[in-house]
């Protein structure tokens, strides 16, 4: 009996390394959960050796080094078992994402299949499946937020338009108070129109329809250009406006897309920094610099933006914003293969777009 017990074993193991898929195959010896033997597939792919994970409390320590997530997908396995074993299944299965030798983290679906003392436990690997799942939801969470944020942004200024354009009809007001009337809807047009833009390009960006015309593009013109359209809240708050292109007056690029990047960077630096301030864009050697004396991001406000969390954030004098201009940025330098970086402190930021 022992002798056909050992040719049993044997077998199993080659029809284990011959299989796909990784496994382990383990034993309860003296009431003792033992790891006997790893396919060859295991040993290329999760990559423990068997002087690692001897045991199962072994390989729950390796395969989920976080003791919270351990105790969790430990906990749910024994929920599993002792459903299987009442309806009297003899497999069962569940996923867990098995952090590897290498610290990679990969998403299986673990099966077992219990033979008398002897346990067989293959990993399908789900990984891409699972991480495409994530990827939807998480684009669909973004998409719903966004939608949520424009919703409410662009009524308010459209909602004021009204407000004012009324007054400015039906009431009898001064020149002095016209002036006014008129600087207040320029301001809030201004917002509306940058506002559609940027969800115009958003729209495109998440429909994959932005192409990119290459073109040489001169570099003082459009910055100027940019500024100009912005004179109205510069004069408002006073503000300084320095551009060195000197020692890049000309960049390969998508004029329309660089100058959404360059617009979005100007008017950020603008809502940002208070009356009297100063903002410098300058260009030297790769780089495009948009340097500002506001009031700055914390750390935990740059990564939300680098990790495509929307928020909406008003500016030192109270202008209204959805957060988008920048995470359209990020995938706007993305789509015509820069790179962009965020240098922010309380004294000012420095947005890098990096060619």
């Amino acid at each position: 009996m022992k002798e056909s017990l050992e040719i049993s074993r044997t077998d199993l193991q080659k029809v284990a390394d011959f299989l796909p898929y990784p496994f382990i195959i383990a034993e309860i010896i003296g009431g003792i959960h033992l790891n006997t033997h790893l396919n060859e597939k295991f040993i290329e792919e999760i990559s423990y050796t068997l002087d690692e994970i001897p045991t199962i409390e072994a390989w729950y320590e390796h395969a989920y080094p976080n003791a919270e997530y351990r105790q969790q997908v430990i906990n749910n396995w024994n929920i599993e078992q002792r459903e299987a074993l009442h309806a009297g299944k003899v497999s069962l299965k569940k996923k867990s994402q098995v952090t590897r030798k290498d610290g990679s983290k990969r998403w299986y679906e673990i099966k077992a299949t219990v033979i008398g003392k002897v346990h067989v436990v293959a990993f399908v690997d789900l990984n891409n499946e699972i991480t495409l799942q994530e990827t939807l939801k998480n684009a669909n969470d973004n998409n719903d937020r966004m939608l949520s944020i424009l919703g409410h942004d662009l009524r308010g200024p459209v909602a004021n338009l009204m407000g004012i354009s009324s007054m400015a009809v039906n009431a009898d007001i001064t020149d002095g108070e016209f002036t006014e009337v008129i600087r207040l809807i320029n301001a809030q047009s201004s917002h509306v129109l940058e506002l559609l833009d940027n969800t115009m390009q958003w729209a495109k960006l998440n429909f994959n329809s932005i192409t990119i015309n290459q073109s040489e593009i001169a570099l003082y013109p459009l910055i100027e250009s940019v500024i100009a359209t912005h004179q109205s809240a510069i004069e408002n708050k006073n503000l300084t406006i320095t551009t060195d292109t000197s020692k890049m007056p000309l960049i390969e690029s998508d004029v329309e897309i660089l100058t959404i990047i360059i617009r979005n960077l100007i008017s950020n630096a603008i809502k940002f920094t208070p009356e009297n301030g100063s903002i410098s864009i300058t260009a030297s050697g790769n780089q495009i610099i948009v340097s500002d004396t506001g009031i700055g991001m914390s750390e935990s406000k740059i990564q939300m933006l680098l990790s495509q969390q929307y928020a909406s954030t008003k500016g030192t004098n109270n202008e209204p914003g959805t957060g988008l201009g920048l995470q359209l940025v990020i995938n706007l330098v993305e789509k015509i293969g820069g790179k962009f970086l965020i240098e922010s402190n309380a004294s000012g930021s420095k947005m890098k777009l990096q060619f």
